[in-house]
């Protein structure tokens, strides 16, 4: 399947979508924005972003350790953000 890569890095894209004037501010979503960022992710194929990108977005936003493969930490990361704190 081909797929076309994000035109901003993986975690910009996610701040915009989440409304954050702040990459830091991705850090401090609450319940219902962590929902609606996981679902952003959802929509996210995993081969728009390169592996080091899922990584950075998992280790940044959910504190996880890196993933060998970019589908693995895509996963972790959609799951980490579906928690509800």
């Amino acid at each position: 399947m081909h797929c076309d890569p994000l035109t901003l890095p993986l975690l910009e894209f996610l701040q915009y979508q989440a409304g954050c004037a702040y990459l830091s501010d991705l850090r401090y979503l609450g319940g219902w924005q962590r929902a609606r960022l996981a679902r952003a992710l959802a929509e996210i194929p995993a081969e728009a972003a390169d592996l080091r990108a899922w990584n950075d977005a998992l280790e940044y936003l959910a504190g996880a350790q890196p993933e060998s493969t970019a589908e693995d930490a895509r996963a972790r990361l959609i799951a980490a953000m579906s928690k509800t704190l």
